[in-house]
């Protein structure tokens, strides 16, 4: 299936499950199922995040919930493509409609300030940061030079948080997207992304999620800006450090 044409079947499904809910509410609901169909530790911590499902949807409606997630893997995949935040489209156009500025910055310019920060310059294992991730789009950007990067995102909106983990979980880019306010660094949860290769030599990724303080995010970004601080700044130019090529004062860092 195109992506357009299931971007427009997932708004169908989306649609018939808001006509008595709220478009928010339903949109939380399906990020929700997602994650949850996506975690392969579903042990009790994980289903006490989505039991709610169960009482707020009845049994007919179920289809659409699943017909959501066929169709949003279709969209994601961005015509065999991939790196497409779908969920982040999706959200401007039927939830936020720009509310509190929530306007994702468009893929040609996260491209753009991927390229600016040398990221094509990354070794395997190197770690890219966006201490504002919102849906995840410049991780995305970055994912597309070297997906063999480790990738570290945060946001304090957890509908944000959540997305920047399945866009990450559905292009198999490993690191960690921390729900917390990294201007206070006050951390709440995080989701950890990983891969394991099967028997087939295919890489499967898999995330696992752990509470409040249970981050190394915190850490390195305070380790990052201390850096900066102490490096020579040149006007009109970003400033790098030999080995982890370190940009002073850009959004997307590489620390």
């Amino acid at each position: 299936m195109r992506r357009e044409e299931a971007l427009k079947a997932f708004k169908t499904s989306f649609e018939r499950l808001s006509y008595t809910r709220s478009y928010g509410s339903v949109f939380n609901d399906f990020l929700d199922f997602a994650l949850w169909s996506l975690n392969i530790n579903k042990d009790q911590k994980a289903y006490d995040e989505v039991k709610h499902l169960d009482k707020e949807y009845k049994e007919k409606e179920a289809p659409l919930m699943a017909d959501m997630l066929k169709y949003w893997s279709y969209a994601a995949d961005n015509d065999g493509v991939g790196f497409y935040d779908a969920l982040g489209d999706i959200f401007m156009t039927c939830v936020s409609h720009g509310k509190n500025g929530q306007y994702f910055t468009p893929d040609p310019i996260t491209d753009f300030m991927a390229a600016i920060v040398a990221v094509d310059e990354l070794k395997d294992g190197q770690k890219v940061c966006d201490p504002a991730c919102g849906s995840g789009r410049m991780l995305l950007s970055a994912g597309k030079r070297n997906r063999n990067a480790l990738f570290y995102g945060s946001d304090l909106d957890v509908t944000c948080c959540k997305m920047a983990v399945l866009n990450m979980v559905t292009n198999t880019l490993c690191g960690e997207i921390a729900h917390m306010d990294a201007l206070s660094m006050e951390h709440f949860k995080s989701w950890h992304i990983s891969k394991v290769q099967n028997d087939k030599g295919f890489w499967l990724p898999y995330y696992y999620t752990t509470g409040a303080g249970e981050t190394t995010f915190i850490s390195r970004l305070k380790n990052t800006m201390k850096q900066q601080e102490t490096e020579p700044k040149t006007a009109g130019k970003a400033v790098f450090r030999d080995v982890e090529h370190q940009p002073t004062g850009n959004q997307l860092a590489l620390f």
